[in-house]
């Protein structure tokens, strides 16, 4: 291929991609973050070092159309120590403008609920942080989402 001809097909390809990236920034100009609250921790069984949990997860869907979400992880940190983890495979699509709550499983090392509960006992005040990280990836784009919700509740004395 002569340098004029390659040279015409790389400027083709970047118009090209120039085009895709334009077109993907119009189209989600009104484009808002999904939301996803934690809702519910319930323990299942123990097997050694490992406590399974069951989730209820809130996903929120601010967009009027659908949500596909091919895949999410999610993380729960309590007090900055990595508590809960799980992840999900593909579920339902959300309509726009609605919501879901879905039950995912998660598990935990006994050892990181034994050094949360040891911070609590070494600060006074006892406030519980929290922080529910969610990465979730939706149809083909391959980038995923995250989402952090966070906060913090006072334990009962």
């Amino acid at each position: 291929m002569s340098g004029l001809g390659k040279r015409g097909v790389q400027r083709g390809l970047f118009i090209w991609l120039l085009v895709l990236l334009s077109s993907c920034a119009l189209f989600d100009q009104a484009y808002e973050q999904p939301a996803v609250h934690l809702v519910k921790i319930e323990a299942l069984s123990s097997h050694g070092f490992e406590q399974r949990f069951r989730v209820d997860l809130k996903i929120i869907n601010p967009n009027s159309s659908s949500l596909s979400i091919s895949g999410m992880s999610y993380t729960l940190k309590l007090n900055d120590e990595k508590v809960v983890k799980g992840v999900s495979g593909k579920m339902s699509a959300i309509p726009g403008y609605s919501e879901i709550t879905v039950q995912v499983e998660a598990s935990t090392n006994i050892l990181a609920g034994l050094r949360l509960i040891s911070s609590l006992l070494d600060k006074p005040g006892r406030v519980l942080r929290y922080e529910l990280e969610t990465k979730v990836r939706s149809g083909w784009w391959p980038v995923p989402i995250t989402i952090l919700e966070s906060g913090d509740f006072a334990l009962p004395q």
